[in-house]
């Protein structure tokens, strides 16, 4: 069970997960000692899952961001399983989710131009036979890109 310590260790690593024990434990009000062994164990017990740097895609040349909608061909585990195994080993795909609609998948693709993600789309998305078919927007701003989960969730109230 966590308590508002741990809910707080966790809100804070999420936003920074380079802070350190001593700036953690002064935070929570705990000792360094057992502020270290709190955060072991929200590891060891699967509440932190790994501790991503975020990276500025336009900066390695990877501006290009679409969110591709996939029908497949078949609604069969197999065909499913097998789009997401072969899907998620190219590069370009920084997210594939499984979803509930209109379509199956739903894919955010990041390429350094248009023509280069034309150039997947038809690799992929046009040779795969179990792609029925595909829809593409193109991201043009972000106003909002949080990988956070928000405070209120990890509040006293959400036990």
């Amino acid at each position: 069970m966590l308590d508002h310590r741990d809910k707080r260790l966790l809100a804070l690593l999420q936003r920074d997960s380079r802070r350190t024990n001593a700036e953690l434990a002064e935070d929570v009000g705990l000792s360094l000692s057992a502020c270290a062994k709190r955060v072991a164990r929200l590891w060891s017990e699967g509440f932190l899952l790994r501790a991503p740097a975020l990276i500025d895609r336009r900066r390695f040349r990877r501006p290009v961001t679409a969110a591709v909608m996939v029908t497949l061909t078949a609604p069969k585990a197999s065909v499913s399983q097998d789009f997401a195994r072969r899907i998620t080993a190219c590069p370009q795909v920084a997210q594939c989710h499984a979803v509930t609609g209109e379509f199956d998948f739903l894919l955010v693709v990041q390429e350094r131009s248009i023509e280069a993600y034309h150039d997947f789309a038809q690799e992929v998305f046009g040779e795969w036979p179990q792609v029925a078919s595909y829809r593409t927007n193109f991201l043009l701003r972000s106003y909002k890109n949080d990988t956070a989960l928000p405070d209120f969730c990890l509040s006293k109230s959400a036990e």
